[in-house]
């Protein structure tokens, strides 16, 4: 199960909250034949994070180059507050907004376009288009939240079910997933949305509660074109509930419509209803078919890769992603690293005395953990051994309501010391940080195993371009991406342990002419993932590919 904030799109490096308004022009690419129609497919638009500007200068770049582009998505987002957001020019694109109606629906929207391009995290959208390419952020197995026995059950029944499509999955409005090896349910956010493909005779069945509400709230159940299909009175404990869906050869788009309730001060989400097991029946489906329904998670398999042959090619967001897409899907893919906004970044002559470091707000086990608490306390444990004097540290990143007891848990461990916790700080405020402060680090990946989870480390590390952009000197975790963009000792420093963070950070402070050599080197290899930079690299897959023809 995919859902918002669960994945790369809804958690990438882009913390900023306001709009990015310079545009980077880029070089247009070869001619193309007038009338070629191109559509760039992402779930998460409305994020506007950096999977998303990933995705928006593929568009930019394909309307540059003469295309006719579609950014195709299933949430209400305003084209023009998006490329100001992103800082891209989408004015040659036009968005278009389609009920979620399950991956078969988007595949069969494809044939209607000349180039597809699917960026959505964890896709397995099988494509139909002439020519196609898959953007991935990391090759995460489908089955990688799974209890162990889950797991087993996949890898044995899954094969035997290859070619059976998920009777229903989960599009906007829903929290990640939570429960435990009993039970597990994911809240909606007040109006959550099940997709459901084509089918007769079908019934969705579900469990649905409000466990930790203070009371009953009525749930409707409304199909895409505004028809209620069924009123609930939902209560607090688990229920078994019915829903007669109306035949559809197109698939169905279910909201979920309650009131919410906020479950407290320590968790300040708006939830609506929790919904567990839902699976859906059909009178006409065999014997495989209702096993898929009745148990749609046993269709996660990871080693169900057929989607992939319709592509052209994968394009990998670094390095280190191509070597897993190698290990995990046995096929190669091309590098497109992702487009950093470098010319918006302008050094200080003078610099503040201060660390920093950028990335969303997400407490380890929950989405991509950047480990901000660990930070603070190295910081702190420098600052009160008395080896940074007069410096001080910049915590900022993107934090969702659900991750606000997180946040505190960071203030608290800097309180003492002089570290400023900045969560949804504007877009001008983190420009103005990362082009005075003096050191950018980072951890992410830090006390995981990245042999056996190797989706939890920086696949590949947008904002420590950024920092480098603005002349911070980088120390960063010496694991994954990061090893792609700084060079140890040439323009910043990698890492293994806190003990080398510590040391490194005490040279930097101690050393002038060393920082400053170093942040000249960093500003200078920042300039490598420029958005011009990421064109060259498009128009040359595009042409090794024969996207265009």
């Amino acid at each position: 199960m995919t859902t918002p904030g669960s994945g790369e799109p809804a958690a990438t490096d882009q913390p900023a909250t306001d709009p990015a308004t310079t545009v980077e022009p880029v070089a247009p690419g070869p001619p193309v034949a007038p009338g070629l129609r191109a559509a760039v497919y992402n779930r998460f638009w409305h994020s506007m994070g950096g999977g998303e500007r990933h995705n928006g200068m593929i568009a930019q770049v394909l309307a540059a180059d003469g295309l006719d582009v579609d950014l195709i998505g299933h949430s209400d987002v305003d084209l023009d507050a998006l490329g100001s957001h992103l800082g891209l020019d989408l004015s040659g694109c036009r968005y278009r907004r389609l009920p979620d109606r399950g991956e078969d629906a988007i595949a069969a929207l494809s044939e209607s376009y000349h180039l597809f391009v699917n960026g959505s995290y964890m896709s397995r959208l099988a494509p139909r288009s002439p020519r196609s390419a898959y953007l991935c952020f990391f090759p995460t197995p489908f089955d990688h939240d799974m209890a162990a026995w889950r797991k087993a059950a996949v890898r044995t029944a899954g094969p035997l079910l290859r070619g059976v499509s998920p009777a229903v999955s989960f599009g906007q409005g829903w929290y990640p997933p939570e429960g435990g090896r009993r039970r597990q349910w994911t809240w909606t956010n007040g109006e959550g949305i099940l997709a459901v493909n084509p089918g007769g005779g079908r019934t969705l069945r579900a469990d649905i509660g409000r466990p930790g509400a203070s009371g009953a709230v009525r749930l409707r159940v409304v199909d895409a074109d505004g028809t209620v299909l069924a009123k609930l009175q939902i209560d607090q404990a688990f229920a078994p509930f019915e829903v007669t869906l109306p035949s559809s050869t197109a698939g169905t788009e279910l909201t979920f419509v309650s009131d919410v309730f906020s479950p407290g001060p320590a968790d300040v989400r708006e939830l609506g209803v929790a919904v567990s097991r839902p699976r859906v029946t059909d009178a006409d489906e065999g014997p495989l078919e209702r096993m898929a329904l009745r148990f749609p998670w046993l269709l996660r398999d990871p080693a169900d890769l057929g989607y992939l042959e319709g592509y052209d090619t994968v394009m990998a967001n670094s390095e280190y992603t191509r070597g897993w897409i190698r290990r995990m899907w046995r096929r190669d893919s091309d590098v497109l690293f992702p487009p950093i906004q470098v010319d918006r970044l302008t050094p200080a002559p003078e610099r503040e005395k201060a660390v920093i470091t950028v990335g969303r707000f997400f407490a380890p086990g929950l989405g991509h953990a950047k480990r901000q608490l660990e930070m603070v306390q190295w910081f702190a444990e420098l600052y009160r051994s008395g080896a940074l004097p007069d410096w001080r540290m910049y915590v900022v990143g993107g934090c969702e309501d659900s991750q606000k007891p997180y946040v505190e848990q960071v203030r608290a461990a800097g309180a003492g010391v002089p570290v400023e916790v900045l969560p949804n700080a504007p877009r001008a405020e983190v420009e103005r940080l990362l082009s005075t402060s003096s050191v950018f680090w980072s951890a992410t990946g830090y006390g995981e195993d990245d042999r056996k989870r190797p989706w939890t480390a920086e696949h590949f590390g947008m904002t420590t371009v950024e920092a480098m952009a603005g002349g911070c000197v980088p120390v960063v975790i010496d694991r994954a991406g990061q090893r792609e963009i700084v060079r140890h000792g040439v323009d910043g420093y990698r890492w293994t342990g806190p003990e080398q963070v510590a040391s490194f950070t005490r040279r930097l402070a101690a050393e002038d002419g060393l920082r400053s050599r170093l942040a000249a080197a960093s500003v200078q290899r920042a300039q490598q993932f420029s958005d011009a930079a990421f064109a060259e690299r498009w128009h040359g897959i595009a042409e090794q590919r024969r996207l265009y023809s």
